[in-house]
């Protein structure tokens, strides 16, 4: 299910591990929308139940969560003067303004294009040519719109327009991660698909995260993780009793069955060889709630006291207390048998010299004002090369925007590494 931003949460998970990033905020942003998702220590969080097409669905996924627009989401006034950014898009045909399709209505990617984030010689490397005059005058008229005129008038609505889309992100992101206990200032932003990387450090600064890793290749990095990603089923026994030394033997005794159903599982789809380890966790509550939480158990989890240690941690992490008085009940058995995929090597690249030269300069609209900014040649970058913001970083299959107080350094498997500067 959601099966492509699921494989980039999943890829984004082995980048994290061989970057050696301990907690990610995935930032998926393609042509209709923004999704999130968190990975902690290599393993990206599931939800037990979701919607699908309206319908719901019992079932454990990559929890995904929508947050806002993407490049093709349109840029509008409503009928009170307000500034507005979807939830309509351009789709891809006719796209935005400036693919030349015949869009009328300015999209996000008309706003890259109108503030120097994007080269409309050089999108899609060169291969599709954008109407930057077709997107300025757009959105030169949503600026008439809302107050804004003179020379400026379109830059000035791109930028609003991309404030009031930031905004609405940060807003959902903090949603979202506050209902699971999170403070995304702990996070470091993994952004991907066409749009993220160019979207990621508006997004970061907005959010307070001072730290952002672009893969390589983010415009196509689903694909990579539908390609790595391991095999895995989840089982499940139901098991409602109050925890004590009984209900923790049965317990032990319900994971070791659900181990050998699924190991049996893993050897009929033809993987009897495949290294795999198992995953194990439980539903439970204080006696007297009426929602369970999901909890991990590691091998330790072995007698009532540790079991429900084990949540009392959870309930503290995400509630900011704990009832050790009050009788926990155990409801949901589950545990996971995972195939393991072996990685994908990625191979390395050169070592750079430090300050890599920009190919060239373009003029940047930030903050009311243009600027000028360096342009570089991603694949040009060596490891250890470290370029300052203003800039931006250009490659076939997205851009990156760089801003100013903010820093970029290659890695040695070509990751991008942005890094707030210190106040």
């Amino acid at each position: 299910m959601l099966s492509g931003p699921a494989s980039g949460v999943m890829a984004a998970a082995r980048l994290a591990q061989a970057a050696d990033v301990k907690s990610i905020i995935t930032f998926d942003m393609g042509g209709t929308s923004s999704d999130i998702a968190v990975a902690q220590a290599g393993s990206a969080e599931l939800a037990t139940r979701t919607d699908i097409g309206g319908l719901p669905l019992v079932l454990p996924v990559v929890d995904v969560s929508a947050i806002g627009a993407g490049g093709g989401s349109i840029v509008w006034v409503d009928a009170h003067g307000l500034l507005k950014v979807g939830p309509q898009s351009a789709g891809a045909m006719p796209g935005p303004v400036s693919y030349g399709r015949g869009g009328k209505q300015p999209a996000v990617t008309d706003c890259y294009l109108a503030l120097g984030y994007i080269d409309p010689a050089g999108f899609l490397g060169g291969r599709m040519k954008l109407d930057i005059d077709a997107a300025r005058a757009a959105l030169a008229d949503v600026g008439r719109h809302i107050g804004l005129t003179g020379d400026d008038g379109a830059a000035l609505a791109a930028e609003g327009a991309l404030a009031v889309t930031t905004a609405g992100m940060a807003t959902e992101l903090y949603k979202t991660l506050a209902s699971r206990g999170l403070d995304p200032a702990s996070f470091a932003l993994v952004p991907f698909g066409g749009a993220g990387p160019t979207h990621a450090n508006l997004l970061a600064e907005e959010a307070g995260i001072g730290r952002v890793v672009i893969p390589p290749a983010a415009g196509t990095f689903c694909a990579l993780g539908a390609a790595a990603a391991d095999l895995r089923r989840d089982f499940v026994r139901s098991l409602r009793r109050a925890v004590d030394e009984t209900s923790a033997a049965l317990m032990l005794e319900v994971m070791k069955e659900l181990e050998d159903e699924g190991s049996a599982w893993l050897d009929r789809e033809g993987n009897a060889d495949q290294t795999r380890r198992f995953e194990r966790g439980a539903d439970m509550r204080y006696a007297g709630q009426a929602y369970e939480l999901r909890v991990k158990l590691d091998e330790n989890a072995r007698d009532a006291a540790s079991i429900c240690e084990a949540f009392h941690l959870e309930h503290e992490r995400i509630y900011g207390f704990r009832d050790t008085e009050t009788e926990v009940e155990l409801g949901t058995v589950r545990l996971a048998v995972v195939g393991v995929t072996e990685n994908i090597t990625q191979p390395e690249i050169a070592a750079g010299t430090g300050a890599p030269s920009p190919k060239g300069e373009r003029p940047l609209f930030r903050g009311g004002k243009w600027v000028s900014a360096g342009v570089y040649d991603r694949s040009a970058l060596g490891a250890g090369d470290r370029i300052t913001g203003p800039a931006i970083i250009e490659q076939d299959d997205t851009t990156t925007v760089l801003l100013s107080g903010w820093s970029a350094r290659a890695d040695a498997l070509g990751n991008l590494h942005l890094e707030r500067h210190a106040q």
